[in-house]
């Protein structure tokens, strides 16, 4: 009887907010948990929006940059759909970006793989996930030629602006840059 009464007020003290006794199957890890109350908490400008490729899953979203409307980008009438990956040892492990959208840019290769500072050896466990969105953003406001990962655009961009303003732009028109077509944007 002693048993079952202790059972019981271990039972009643995992209870969530919902009233439901937490099973293992529901238990959130710290990450989902710091996720959770980040995702709450998000404050992006209108053009960026974030959705979860599976329901449930906090681990993995989805973030769409938007730039069709006025904006002073270089890549200005596309859309971009790029992945953030959390691991288990968020935060104190950066997330990993992916874009999905195949761009001419110097610090995203052909790949898909997204070079930005704080993702890597700037990333502290203070970041979370709206500086990571805003990061991505600042992508497209001022690309770093000085750090990239499409070596050849980031020559291009501190060798000749202008080309590489033009490489964009062939780029959105679906267009082929050095080797690579890319599917229409404008």
């Amino acid at each position: 009887m002693l048993r079952r009464k202790n059972q019981r007020a271990a039972e009643e003290e995992k209870k969530e907010e919902g009233g439901a006794p937490v099973t293992n199957a529901q238990k959130k890890s710290p990450a989902e948990l710091r996720l959770k109350k980040e995702y709450a908490e998000l404050d992006l400008p209108p053009h960026a929006t974030v959705s979860f490729p599976k329901e449930g899953d906090l681990m993995k979203i989805n973030v769409q940059i938007d730039l069709t409307k006025e904006t002073d980008s270089r890549w200005k009438g596309g859309k971009y759909l790029f992945t953030i990956t959390f691991s288990n040892s968020y935060p104190y492990e950066a997330p990993k970006c992916h874009c999905e959208t195949p761009i001419y840019h110097p610090n995203i290769d052909t790949d898909g793989n997204v070079c930005l500072n704080i993702l890597r050896a700037d990333w502290k466990p203070v970041l979370g996930v709206n500086p990571v969105i805003l990061g991505l953003i600042f992508l497209f406001i001022e690309p770093n030629p000085n750090d990239p990962l499409n070596h050849e655009a980031a020559r291009v961009l501190r060798d000749n602006p202008h080309m590489f303003t033009q490489n964009v732009n062939r780029s959105l028109q679906g267009g082929t840059v050095d080797g690579i077509s890319y599917p229409r944007m404008k």
